[in-house]
């Protein structure tokens, strides 16, 4: 079962590299609202600071920082990092349920996942060289690199409670699947428990321990997460209604401001005022 195509279908990543090179002493990033950080660290020693946080950096390592925080590498006097580094825009929409299931950060070394050296690799190669479309396959491979890191963390269970905790549990993973790929279905709980194949109190009760909200939150937020996005595309109420779940414009329009306070035309208006005005 492919538990990360329905989602990436939705929120498919797209990569800018901007910096491979050696850091000394300090370098700082600034935060990047909307984007991730991604950083190889291909060879040297040193320490990243992020949130107050102080983070060994002692061997070749993936990190990520989902949130696009602010941080900075930090080495010592005559030492350096080599690194690689490239942000990740995943979508406009807040909520991101991708970037938001995972940890302010998450650093893994190279020595634990083959495949990710085995990617990393061709993107030193190809880094290092100057063939054509170098640029568009850099952004390539990091959009990979962050599928694979994906994969890991989902295989390695590191994520204890949330959506990557609900994709790795056996039973959930097909409930996942099936409401991300048909939202606009009647999802009742004695559905959702069919599809885990368990009764509804148990499925209920599981679902609310592994992802850390109920099923009809869950629900709730991924539908409402799939409007924004087609608002900010230009779809109408309503082609988005349906496609998400709700029988009539207005019952979205009453769950849209139940769940977010405002309606679809005053979010999108908060969100992009200018453009809107302009309109």
């Amino acid at each position: 079962m492919d538990r990360l195509t329905p989602l990436l279908a939705h929120f498919s990543p797209k990569a800018a590299v901007y910096f491979h090179g050696s850091s000394c002493q300090k370098t700082r990033f600034c935060p990047q609202s909307g984007q991730a950080y991604l950083h190889l660290v291909e060879a040297g020693q040193g320490a990243l600071l992020l949130n107050g946080e102080r983070i060994a950096v002692t061997e070749p390592c993936l990190i990520f920082m989902p949130r696009g925080d602010a941080h900075q590498f930090e080495v010592q006097h005559q030492h350096s990092l080599l690194l690689y580094c490239a942000t990740l825009d995943c979508g406009e929409v807040a909520g991101n349920p991708l970037l938001a299931a995972l940890p302010d950060c998450s650093v893994i070394p190279l020595s634990e996942c083959a495949s990710l050296r085995a990617l990393i690799q061709l993107i030193w190669q190809e880094n290092q060289q100057q063939y054509c479309g170098r640029d568009a396959a850099l952004q390539r491979l990091t959009e990979y690199l962050l599928i694979l890191l994906l994969r890991f963390i989902m295989a390695q269970g590191s994520v204890q409670v949330g959506l990557f905790a609900g994709l790795a549990d056996k039973k959930l993973a097909a409930v996942f699947d099936a409401i991300h790929r048909q939202p606009q279905l009647e999802w009742t709980l004695e559905a959702m428990a069919l599809e885990a194949g368990m009764s509804r109190a148990r499925f209920a009760e599981h679902f609310r321990k592994v992802v850390g909200q109920t099923p009809a939150e869950y629900l709730l937020n991924w539908r409402l997460t799939l409007a924004r996005k087609e608002l900010l595309a230009g779809s109408s109420l309503k082609q988005i209604a349906p496609a998400v779940g709700y029988q009539s414009v207005a019952a979205f329009h009453r769950a849209f401001r139940q769940r977010l306070g405002v309606s679809p035309k005053e979010w999108l208006h908060q969100l992009r005022p200018t453009a809107e005005q302009a309109a």
